[in-house]
């Protein structure tokens, strides 16, 4: 498990989850001046884009094997990589809770939800695309968001729940159901999907 954990960057993976904790509390309630393409006005804040990076870094570290030699792998690779998975967000979820707690910064429980949320996106993209179109589309998914995820009132759309508020049961809701169904995608996968080309004879 040794050779897992460093080729996965386990510990890289906790310093940046660890940092963005950090620059989220600190960062994470500056807007950033994102054009919206569809004519209304938002927020978008730092603190929905800060936390794409810790499951930037874990698509990373999956990346950096031999995807067919762990796919023939005895040892239960896949349900380690969930683990690493889970066990990172819920870190993150905790921490931010606890930061939460000890400051009432509404920021803490967004940028420990979005971290959370993130994982779950890329961890079950990965299952069927692996780990680098993953990191590409967990990365574009906040600034797709920035673009098109606001009502006419400026208020974020009840689909674009990574932008709502710390007080949203609907955000909550929609990051475990979202973390757990990436986790079970990528427990039960192999390997991404592989599309074949059938050519005529």
């Amino acid at each position: 498990m040794i050779w897992w954990s460093k080729a996965r960057a386990a510990q890289r993976l906790a310093a940046v989850t660890a940092l963005t904790i950090g620059l989220g509390l600190l960062l994470g309630d500056t807007a950033l001046p994102i054009p919206i393409l569809t004519g209304q006005s938002g927020t978008f804040l730092a603190g929905h884009l800060l936390t794409v990076l810790p499951a930037v870094v874990l698509m990373y570290g999956k990346e950096r094997t031999d995807h067919r030699l762990e796919a023939t792998a005895a040892r239960p690779v896949n349900r380690w990589d969930a683990g690493l998975a889970a066990l990172t967000a819920t870190a993150a979820a905790a921490a931010a809770g606890l930061l939460y707690l000890l400051l009432g910064a509404d920021i803490a429980v967004v940028t420990g939800r979005n971290i959370t949320a993130y994982i779950g996106i890329a961890v079950g993209t990965c299952a069927f695309f692996g780990p680098r179109i993953a990191a590409f589309l967990t990365t574009a998914l906040p600034l797709g968001l920035a673009h098109t995820g606001w009502t006419p009132a400026g208020k974020a759309e009840t689909w674009a729940w990574l932008l709502h508020d710390a007080d949203s049961a609907t955000a909550m809701a929609s990051t475990a159901i979202t973390l757990m169904a990436g986790l079970f995608s990528i427990w039960l996968r192999k390997g991404p999907i592989s599309l074949h080309i059938m050519h005529p004879r």
